[in-house]
């Protein structure tokens, strides 16, 4: 009698086991088949309901854990929508910090560690800003900096061989609510604007004229 409970629990807990293995390398291979592009419908799915979940006005994000019953391994999937369908994808060990993103743009869209070619204009800037994907991390991890300092001195370093459009440096600024802090993320992104043309739409975002007195100055000094 013994021997027949015993087996009978121990067909349960395999059972148990291989089922939970199953979804954990199924939330694996999952990952392989994530594109830009698709739908939260289609990430849920592949991935079920997010564990966890962050948004602001345009963007949002989903966190997946994903525990190895056997091993006790631990996978973080990050999943980045805009406007709804995924811009960016992330995968890393939950036990260390996360890798170089895993891009989900086709081959051909970001060329890393290539130089940009010059802009027509002969300054030297290149002709194109970087991606909304790459963007959008960069102003993730500013903006989940707890101090003013740190979040700047972080994007003094993430700027470094990127360039961007005057609505992401905007983007940048809008992280802050006053003016004086909102000019020192533009004397920081200012020479590495690419559509000077549109210097304009910076100055209108300022709350105060002296405020956009200042930012002209900032832009007049990056331009040259």
């Amino acid at each position: 009698m013994k021997t027949k409970i015993f087996i009978a629990l121990s067909l349960v807990i395999c059972s148990v086991v291989l089922c939970s293995c199953g979804s954990y390398m199924t939330g694996k291979s999952a990952v392989m088949k994530i594109e830009k592009g698709m739908t939260k419908k289609e990430i849920v799915s592949l991935l079920g309901d997010p564990d966890f979940r962050r948004f602001d006005e345009q963007y949002e994000e989903w966190e997946y854990k994903k525990v190895n019953p056997l091993t006790a391994e631990t996978t973080i999937i990050i999943v980045d929508f805009i406007h709804e369908r995924v811009s960016n994808m992330n995968s890393f060990n939950g036990d260390s910090h996360p890798n170089p993103p895993v891009a989900v743009y086709p081959p051909g869209d970001i060329d890393y560690g290539k130089p940009t070619p010059p802009h027509p204009n002969g300054h030297g800037k290149p002709s194109r800003a970087v991606s909304d994907g790459e963007f959008q991390q960069l102003y993730n991890k500013v903006k989940q900096k707890p101090f003013k300092d740190d979040q700047l001195e972080l994007l003094e370093m993430g700027v470094s061989n990127k360039y961007f459009t005057c609505k992401q440096c905007i983007r940048l600024m809008s992280i802050y609510t006053f003016d004086d802090d909102k000019l020192e993320v533009l004397e920081i992104v200012a020479p590495r604007i690419v559509d000077s043309e549109n210097y304009e739409d910076i100055i209108k975002s300022l709350s105060f004229i002296s405020s956009e007195e200042k930012a002209e100055k900032i832009l007049r000094r990056a331009r040259k």
